[in-house]
């Protein structure tokens, strides 16, 4: 889900906690919980009329961030983190899907001086109190200024700060996908056995994966396209490459971000004529835009509207192209 609304349920700032619901205050004492905090409980997300209940153990000691994610509906798998370490436990036949309910990255790089930037492209709202898994819950809304972003609905536990839902809503205000806790507890620590698998590794596929770390410093200097425009308030904020389907060649990638919203945008060599996606596609939050560029084949991807995937994939220029050449 929103590559992103599961895999960062949890936000958390790092505030003073303040009498008055400052909506800057509950949002930036979530980036930090999210993160810092020690909590465990069931979460149930939603997207459409699919819906999925997991387990979640969070923890962090000593610098350092652990995570597990337990199916408790569907079929049996898990995925352990530390840090940006992913270890996926799948059903053999299952395809890779690092998707997790945990909105962990939502908020991340959330700070004073990142939220003063997204007001430009978001208006930050109260929403509220609210009562969610037996706590009581302050609530903010960051809804979107154009047609580039969805907005975030944020309900955060008054005591920890931890986001206890999260709602990614259109414009026109339909929900679009939801996590939220329906029971939760704050241990003071969790041993680190908290943190292995329950299942057999050896009746599932297993997969481990480094998570690179966005910054605003990814190098496109060898990338075979330049992104000549992008929607207004986005960046490139990570460039890696990854192995092809079938481990047949790599795929370049980039990761778009406005601090918030965020689109994958890659380029495969030589993909069959018959296989290339072309054109906008839309399943859920996610949309996809696809189309080919000399000898590449380029799919933009993300939880946003269609207008940013779209815009996105029409200002693309091969480097070693002329201007007239532009597709």
């Amino acid at each position: 889900m929103l590559r992103r609304c599961l895999a960062a349920c949890v936000l958390g700032l790092v505030a003073a906690g303040a009498a008055q619901a400052d909506p800057e205050q509950i949002l930036l004492k979530a980036a930090d919980a999210s993160r810092t905090a020690n909590y465990r409980g069931v979460v149930v997300y939603r997207a459409g009329s699919a819906i999925e209940s997991l387990r979640l153990v969070h923890g962090y000691e000593g610098g350092v961030e652990r995570e597990r994610l337990t199916a408790l509906t569907g079929e049996p798998r898990e995925i352990i983190r530390q840090d940006n370490k992913i270890t996926c436990l799948l059903p053999k036949e299952r395809k890779l899907d690092l998707k997790r309910p945990a909105l962990k990255g939502l908020l991340t790089q959330v700070s004073p001086e990142t939220l003063a930037a997204l007001a430009a492209w978001y208006e930050l709202r109260e929403l509220g109190n609210a009562r969610i898994a037996g706590r009581n819950c302050k609530g903010v809304e960051l809804a979107p200024k154009d047609d580039y972003r969805y907005g975030f609905e944020i309900w955060a536990d008054e005591s920890s700060g931890v986001p206890l839902k999260v709602r990614l809503v259109s414009r026109d205000r339909r929900i679009l996908e939801e996590v939220m806790f329906t029971e939760v507890e704050f241990p003071e620590s969790l041993p680190v056995q908290a943190f292995e698998p329950d299942l057999d590794a050896r009746q599932f596929r297993t997969v481990v994966r480094q998570e690179p770390t966005p910054s605003d410093n990814a190098d496109l200097s060898d990338f075979p396209l330049r992104l000549e425009q992008l929607p207004a308030g986005f960046k490139v904020t990570l460039r890696d490459r990854r192995p092809g389907k079938d481990g047949r060649g790599a795929v370049e990638h980039v990761l778009i971000s406005d601090g918030l919203s965020a689109v994958s945008l890659f380029a495969a060599r030589d993909v069959p004529p018959e296989r290339a996606f072309v054109g906008l596609s839309s399943m859920g939050a996610v949309n996809a835009y696809g189309r080919v560029y000399g000898g590449f084949h380029v799919t933009v991807v993300g939880e946003t509207p269609p207008a940013a995937v779209r815009y996105i994939g029409e200002h693309l220029l091969l480097k070693d192209a002329p201007e007239a050449a532009k597709p």
